[in-house]
C-alpha cells in the first residue's frame, strides 16, 4: 500500500522550524518522517495558491514533507505555541506523488553496468517513465580513443522517476553525487488541501 505524505507549509525561522519539527516527532517516536524542502532540492508548488501565499507571507517559510496524519499534529502543536515561538502552519497540501528528470552518459563499460544497474532497477515506490537506454560497444575502435571521437565503449540514457514522494526523495538523493548523472529538481505532485 502507497504511504500518503504531505507538504505543510511553515512561516518562521528555519532553524527554529527544524528544531521543533525533529523534536515534536522524537516526541512521539517517530524516524525519519520529515524531509526540509530547504535541505533537498524539491522545486516549491505552482500556481495561484503558492504565488498567493508568497505575497501575503510575513517572514521566512519552509516546506516541510511529512507523512499521513501527522501534518494535523504538528499544526496542532505549532498553534498551542505559535505566540511564544513566533511560528504559523499557512497550509497543508497532499502530496499525490514526485518527479525529476535525468540523464546520463559515460564511455566506461564499468560505470556503465552500474548505471544500468541503478536505473534498470529502481527502488520500491519509483518507476521510471520515458526511459531510453543506448548502449554501443565498438571493438574495432579500441585503442584509439585519445585520436578520434570514436570510443570502444558508449552508454546513453534518460527518463524521468516518478513515485512516492518519499522513495523518489531517497532515490535522488541516492544518486545525486553521482557526476556522470544530470538531474533536474524535484517536482512535488499536489491533491487537495487540508488548511491554507
Amino acid at each position: 500500500m502507497t504511504k500518503k505524505y504531505y507538504e505543510v507549509v511553515v512561516e518562521g525561522s528555519f532553524d527554529l522550524i527544524k528544531g521543533f519539527v525533529l523534536g515534536f516527532l522524537r516526541g512521539r517516536g517517530i524516524e525519519g518522517e520529515a524531509v526540509f524542502s530547504a535541505e533537498r532540492h524539491v522545486k516549491h508548488g505552482e500556481g495561484l495558491g503558492h504565488l498567493l501565499r508568497l505575497l501575503t507571507r510575513q517572514g521566512d517559510t519552509s516546506s516541510i514533507i511529512i507523512g499521513e496524519g501527522i501534518g494535523l499534529l504538528l499544526q496542532e502543536a505549532l498553534g498551542k505555541v505559535d505566540s511564544q515561538l513566533d511560528l504559523k502552519v499557512l497550509s497543508i497540501r497532499e502530496i499525490t506523488g514526485a518527479h525529476f528528470n535525468f540523464k546520463f552518459r559515460t564511455f566506461s563499460k564499468k560505470a556503465g553496468e552500474a548505471l544500468k544497474e541503478t536505473f534498470e532497477n529502481p527502488p520500491a515506490g519509483v518507476a521510471l517513465e520515458c526511459f531510453e537506454l543506448e548502449e554501443n560497444v565498438r571493438p574495432e575502435s579500441k585503442g584509439v580513443e585519445a585520436y578520434a571521437p570514436l570510443h570502444d565503449y558508449e552508454i546513453a540514457g534518460s527518463g524521468r522517476a516518478v513515485g512516492d514522494a518519499k522513495a523518489v526523495i531517497d532515490f535522488y538523493d541516492r544518486i545525486e553525487h553521482n557526476e556522470l548523472i544530470e538531474l533536474g529538481e524535484i517536482v512535488l505532485e499536489y491533491g487537495k488541501a487540508l488548511s491554507g
